[in-house]
């Protein structure tokens, strides 16, 4: 199939869907054309002269998750070629493009969906940026520009890749806006290296990634995204982000927007009635006084300072007895002890601190985004030696996590792993529902084989298996069981 006798977007998947042959359920079709997946395709150079269409090979790689398939070789296998005969070179070719702008198609999704939930009309106190990164541990040391980065939750480095990544909370749900990778300088001896161009796509992610901090990457993802018109009313991150040239330079990309961070005690000095405390000496300076917040049930006690280098007065709460959300410990480590106290930051000081510390928890959905997206949506699996092909692999698992999520809404499932689930069950019932009527078929033309022969009524008995067919459409081998 060539893109121009491409009748639809997605070629010969749209014919089996129309045609009730599809393995799987018709939802995610529906969504990639309500969100105009081939205009943004085509807007972000992510297409094709010949051969499959782009939107076809993006709505197969899409797919293999929620197929329960872990890589395009095991699609490629006999039992999915009913849902494309391309070979498996044609993926990889596709995958690692370096002029395909993965990062603007994103952004043109997302505004499709924003556009459908409304969320332009969302007050901008109730949009929070959510900044954090994780670690994607690889196992191939030919992967290119691979280093060794440090993960806190193992306490070690790994060989792998630092993605940064940006989202949006929007009061019940969480989408990414974009993310970018970072290369540490420990790198191993047969790694490849290469940056290539910085004036095509491929190139500016691998320049950026080697030549830019985790701080100046976030500073650089926040400001592209409020280039397009989201306007969040506060950024939220963890305290390995909130050194105060990063607080004050998210102050200067707008002013209406407000940072909350964790506090970490560094060497970083805070100005207090006229003279300059580190974090640990603040709090031994105020640490009577403390009062039980009713809407937490946290110790609490406010101070107004000012930043290093700043006249900007902002407020620190300090809480005794917090205890911060956290997924499962790494490998069976123990889950880590809160300190005593610890300290909270907010640069709108109108906000009351039980609000702080509730809005502060408000970062925690990136979290379960980077856990589900792992577990569930394949960030992390791919081990393509280039680094296009990697760029490709996360952008995908982002991409299935906010359509997901969009379904999420629309559609009222209680967790995302719930909609996971149903999808995939869902798509493993109705695969074994074609496989078993295709057993039943072809036992039916053998075993009426000979009737055909003396009665010459093969071109009836056809229609009649035809029909028929159409009737169970829908119907699963496990309806009407009481198994």
């Amino acid at each position: 199939m060539h893109t121009r006798n491409c009748r639809d977007f997605k070629g010969e998947i749209e014919f089996y869907l129309k045609n009730g042959q599809n393995v799987y359920d018709s939802k995610i079709d529906s969504v990639f054309q309500s969100l105009k997946f081939k205009t943004w395709l085509c807007r972000a150079n992510i297409k094709k002269q010949e051969g499959y269409h782009a939107a076809h090979l993006l709505f197969i790689l899409f797919m293999l998750p929620l197929l329960q398939l872990k890589t395009v070789n095991s699609f490629c296998r006999k039992q999915w070629q009913q849902w494309s005969r391309c070979r498996k070179d044609t993926y990889y070719r596709f995958k690692q493009n370096t002029s395909y702008r993965w990062r603007t198609f994103m952004n043109g999704i997302n505004h499709e969906i924003f556009d459908r939930l409304d969320l332009h009309c969302l007050p901008q106190k109730d949009l929070c940026f959510v900044i954090d990164d994780t670690i994607l541990q690889k196992a191939g040391r030919k992967i290119e520009n691979v280093t060794y980065v440090h993960d806190h939750n193992l306490g070690r480095s790994v060989l792998g890749f630092c993605v940064v990544a940006l989202g949006v909370f929007t009061g019940n749900a969480f989408y990414t806006l974009d993310h970018a990778y970072f290369f540490s300088n420990k790198r191993h001896a047969k790694t490849p290296e290469k940056i290539g161009d910085p004036r095509s796509s491929s190139g500016l992610r691998s320049y950026e990634a080697k030549h830019s901090t985790k701080l100046e990457l976030a500073l650089s993802m926040i400001q592209r995204a409020v280039n397009t018109g989201i306007l969040p009313g506060y950024v939220l991150f963890d305290s390995w982000y909130s050194w105060p040239w990063f607080i004050q330079s998210i102050r200067n990309i707008h002013r209406k927007i407000h940072v909350v961070c964790r506090l970490k005690d560094s060497n970083v000095h805070y100005w207090y009635n006229g003279r300059k405390y580190r974090l640990s000496g603040l709090y031994q300076k105020i640490r009577d006084g403390f009062k039980k917040d009713t809407r937490t049930g946290l110790l609490l006690k406010r101070v107004k300072v000012t930043l290093p280098d700043s006249d900007e007065p902002v407020v620190i709460v300090f809480s005794k007895g917090y205890q911060e959300p956290e997924l499962e410990p790494a490998n069976g480590r123990k889950k880590k002890k809160e300190p005593s106290w610890v300290a909270f930051l907010c640069t709108d000081t109108s906000l009351h601190s039980s609000s702080i510390i509730k809005k502060y928890i408000q970062r925690w959905p990136i979290e379960v985004c980077f856990k589900e997206c792992k577990q569930m949506l394949g960030l992390g699996k791919d081990q393509s030696n280039d680094f296009n092909g990697q760029v490709n692999a996360s952008s995908l698992s982002f991409l299935r996590y906010n359509v997901l999520n969009y379904l999420n809404v629309a559609e009222n499932y209680s967790t995302m792993g719930g909609l996971f689930e149903s999808l995939a069950d869902d798509a493993a019932i109705k695969s074994y529902s074609a496989r078993l009527w295709g057993f039943f078929r072809g036992l039916f033309c053998v075993g009426f084989s000979k009737i055909f022969d003396l009665f010459d009524i093969q071109e009836e008995f056809q229609g009649y298996i035809d029909a028929l067919e159409q009737a169970l459409t829908g119907v699963t081998p496990f309806q009407g069981c009481e198994t």
